[in-house]
Order: structure tokens, then C-alpha cells, then sequence
């Protein structure tokens, strides 16, 4: 049997954090070199004299693998990509999983793993391509409308719970906090208005987030990170995958004779991105007529709520990527309302 030749002369491993990166160069035989650079702009240009420094480097030659570290890998990233480099950003859990049993841990030692599951893992590598902006500055937005979200909510329930053991108390701390409340909220519709008339500027974002919306109990928010998550429905395209994503596909827990765990979904999932189908679904449940039915029907016959209520998040998830694909908007197939036989 012929044996198939690495693809890269080089894997650089790079453990990112804040402040630093930690630089493993590995080569085919095993020789490795490790740097530690500030994580800045001057940081990335050492980088980049370093590793043209090192024997046999080119950066079409090698492959560069780092764990996702939200926004600290940004600049990191867009760098190497200006140097056309071919970047693979991996999970921490996955490269920490496919390591194996490990003791003691070192951001030095931690490069040189990296670097080591590039090269044993580089068939499979997933490489990034250049951002899209608009898609990026919309995934800010939305997390700063999470975190809004999160401040009115938490102020409103202190401020509630307050005035229920203490109401002179509870109205005096409602009226300090009217101020900061309405600025929250003022805050969150410009949010929103921002992102609705970047998508609306886009041509190709407004089309799919149109045919998303058009799905009934799919709103702005579930579609915009619909969106941002599965780059404008070029990623994940399979129904399977993306329910796997959203944490709502159904896996079963068995083994041999002795092991016979109830099916169910898994925890290992964008849980910000399952919250928002988890709401829609439970709208659908109350606005959405063929749902409704559906969800009454279902619990009727003995079927748990919470089982049936991920049954539609995956009947949304089916029906967004159906019109996607299909490229025309959703349209109820039946003049009257009939699932009993479903």
C-alpha cells in the first residue's frame, strides 16, 4: 500500500492568549523551535521575521493550527491570512480530547501539542477563509445585545424580587434604576436597528435572512445567527449537522446489556444559539397554528413536552434550510390546517 506524503513541510502550532503566543514550529522529522511573542501588531511582526527565518519556511508551505479563543485570535488570524498562510482553527475541547491523557500543562508544551495534532490531523484540517466583515461586525452586535439583555433582566428581577418582601424599599431602588433601564433598552434598539440595516445593505444577507424569516416562528434573532453561525448557509448545510450544532439532535445512550440511558440530546453544543431556537419553539407552540396542533396532538398521545417541543426546533431548523435551498420563501402547502395522520 503506497503511503501518502504530509501535505505541509511545516505545522505551526500557536497557543493564543490576551497577552501572548506561544509559537511551535514542528517539522517533518520531528525538529521543533518555539517563540514566544506579545500578542500586538509589533508581536506579529517578530513573528513573521521569525518564522522566515526558520529552514524551509514558506507560508504556502505550512499549516497553522490554533484553538478558538474568541476575539484574541482575531488579529492573529488577519494577519496571516494578508500572507495568504493556510490557518486551521480547531476547538479547545476537541484538541484537548485527541491529545489524550495528559499531565501537567504549559502554554510552551501546549504550542508544541498543537503543532504535533496538525501534523498527525492535517487531512482533515479545516482551513479558514477571510472573514466577512459584515458577517463579523454582526456577530459583535449580537453579543452586545446579549449582554444588554442580560443587565435589563437582571436589574428588573432584583428590582421585582425587592418589592415583593419590601415594597417602599422595592419602589425607591425602581425609580434610581428607570434612568439605567431606558438607556439599556435605548441601547438595544439602536443595536438592532444597526444589524437589521447591515443585512438590509448586504444583498446576499437580506435574501437568506428574508427566506428565513418567512418561516413561521423564525424571527430576526434566531435568523440573524442562523446567519452568522453557519456563514450565510455556506457551512453546515446538512439538517443533521446543523441540529448537532444547535444541541437538538436526539442521540442515544446504550452499551451491551447493562447500559440503557433514555435518548437525548447532547451538551456539547452553541448554547446561545439552542436558547433562541429553544424560544421560538416554545412560540411556535402558542402562535404558530400546524405547530400547535402538532405539540397538542403529540402530548396528548403521551408524549413528554420538553420531547415534542425539540421535535419542532428541528422542524424549524428543516423548514429554514428547505427554503434556503430552495430559494423561494415558505408557503404553507395545505388551505386548511390537518395533521392528524402526521
Amino acid at each position: 500500500m503506497q503511503q501518502v506524503l504530509p501535505l505541509y513541510r511545516l505545522y505551526v502550532g500557536i497557543d493564543v492568549s490576551k497577552l501572548t503566543l506561544d509559537v511551535c514550529c514542528l517539522s517533518r522529522n520531528g525538529d521543533h523551535h518555539y517563540q514566544q511573542f506579545e500578542n500586538t501588531k509589533a508581536g506579529l511582526r517578530k513573528l513573521s521575521q521569525w518564522l522566515t527565518n526558520q529552514q524551509g519556511f514558506a507560508y504556502g508551505d505550512a499549516l497553522f493550527c490554533l484553538e478558538h479563543t474568541g476575539i484574541y485570535t482575531r488579529q492573529l488570524v488577519d494577519a496571516l491570512l494578508l500572507h495568504g498562510a493556510r490557518v486551521w482553527m480547531e476547538s479547545a475541547l476537541h484538541l484537548k480530547r485527541s491529545i489524550g491523557m495528559v499531565r501537567g500543562k504549559n502554554d510552551k508544551v501546549d504550542a508544541y501539542r498543537i503543532a504535533r495534532y496538525a501534523m498527525v490531523n492535517a487531512d482533515n484540517a479545516k482551513l479558514v477563509s477571510p472573514s466577512n466583515q459584515t458577517l463579523l461586525l454582526l456577530k459583535d452586535l449580537l453579543a452586545s445585545r446579549t449582554r444588554i439583555n442580560k443587565s435589563i433582566q437582571s436589574i428588573s428581577v432584583s428590582v421585582r424580587e425587592l418589592a415583593k418582601v419590601d415594597k417602599r424599599a422595592g419602589s425607591e431602588v425602581a425609580k434610581l434604576n428607570k434612568a439605567a433601564l431606558e438607556g439599556l433598552k435605548k441601547s438595544k434598539t439602536l443595536i438592532e436597528k444597526r444589524m437589521l440595516g447591515l443585512i438590509h445593505n448586504d444583498s446576499e444577507l437580506k435574501q437568506f435572512f428574508a427566506l428565513a424569516t418567512s418561516v413561521k416562528g423564525v424571527g430576526q434573532v434566531l435568523a440573524t445567527e442562523l446567519l452568522i453561525y453557519t456563514h450565510k448557509f455556506t457551512r453546515m448545510t446538512n439538517v443533521k449537522q446543523l441540529a448537532c450544532y444547535c444541541g437538538v439532535a436526539p442521540f442515544t445512550h446504550t452499551s451491551g446489556t447493562s447500559l440503557r440511558g433514555k435518548t437525548r440530546t447532547s451538551h456539547f453544543a452553541n448554547m446561545d444559539l439552542k436558547r433562541t431556537l429553544h424560544l421560538a419553539a416554545m412560540s411556535s407552540t402558542q402562535y404558530v397554528p400546524d405547530l400547535k396542533q402538532y405539540f397538542e396532538r403529540k402530548v396528548a398521545e403521551g408524549k413528554s413536552k420538553m420531547c415534542v417541543i425539540n421535535a419542532i426546533r428541528n422542524k424549524l431548523l428543516h423548514r429554514v434550510l428547505a427554503v434556503v435551498k430552495r430559494g423561494t420563501p415558505y408557503v404553507l402547502n395545505y388551505p386548511e390546517i390537518n395533521l392528524a395522520k402526521s
